[in-house]
């Protein structure tokens, strides 16, 4: 069966139709990337993979980045468990509970990543969807007169690790500046890179007019004409491209297990005017 690349019926992301991950021919590895780069997430269904077919997987679209922590569920310093599975009242994955704020990964690094894989192996009933905004088309559909204001500046993003929410930050994290508006290298196209959960200010405003904007932006990023919702099946796996999308987690039950395996995918260059 060949491969067929699906768009959805929403602001982006498009299915990937008759592969076998655990298989990745050349060819395949090109019509990935280039769906990638075209529709900014992408979705397999029913896929059975192993870590290290994940891996694999995950190196169609660039070099794997290890893992800040290495989790009993998994053992690899290049699988990033995701889990309320707990053990003695520990979690043994990050990011175990709850709502999780819209997002950019590792915007608080010098060198964010460029994408990542996730996989779902168990999920609660209900909730625990993923929403991905598509930053390439909030960016064209903001006012002229906003996209003169934040035009070549930059912003400050703070994060501690393991909030879910600008709420639940303690204090001076990790820290990095990156241009408000960054270009895709390989199709050119601007997407708004700021985000709620992490963006503390633009540079070179009065901070009473960066809150306001940052707030405007987030707002407008959020809405839902940018935003597809991802219901998950065990055995589906999401690529997203971290450069052109922002991500955030709905609320779900405590006492449901969740489990998911992630890759990070590293960029080769940081984010660009």
């Amino acid at each position: 069966m060949p491969v067929t690349v699906k768009p959805l019926d929403a602001p982006l992301g498009a299915e990937i139709i008759g592969l076998d991950a655990r298989n990745i021919t050349p060819q395949d590895s090109k019509t990935i990337f280039d769906a990638f780069l075209k529709y900014h997430i992408l979705i397999l269904h029913d896929q059975k993979l192993t870590d290290a077919e994940l891996v694999e997987f995950g190196k169609c679209l660039g070099p794997i980045e290890k893992s800040r922590v290495i989790s009993p569920l998994s053992g690899r310093d290049d699988i990033m468990v995701i889990s309320n599975i707990r053990e003695d009242g520990k979690p043994l994955g990050q990011l175990p509970d709850g709502e999780m704020s819209f997002h950019f990964d590792r915007i608080h690094q010098k060198q964010p990543c460029k994408g990542a894989a996730l996989m779902a192996l168990e999920i609660p009933q209900e909730g625990g969807d993923t929403l991905f905004a598509n930053m390439v088309a909030a960016y064209a559909a903001l006012p002229d007169d906003l996209k003169k204001k934040i035009e070549g500046r930059t912003a400050l993003n703070t994060f501690t690790y393991g909030a879910t929410s600008p709420d639940k930050r303690e204090g001076a994290g990790p820290q990095c500046e990156h241009p408000v508006v960054r270009t895709i290298p390989e199709t050119g196209e601007k997407s708004l890179y700021v985000c709620r959960l992490m963006t503390d200010r633009i540079n070179g405003l009065d901070p009473q007019e960066s809150r306001a904007i940052l707030d405007q932006l987030c707002d407008h990023a959020e809405n839902p004409r940018f935003v597809y919702q991802h219901k998950w099946k065990v055995g589906d796996i999401v690529v997203w491209d971290n450069r052109a999308t922002q991500h955030a987690r709905t609320d779900f039950s405590e006492n449901e297990r969740r489990l998911m395996k992630r890759v990070t995918i590293g960029d080769n260059q940081p984010p660009i005017h």
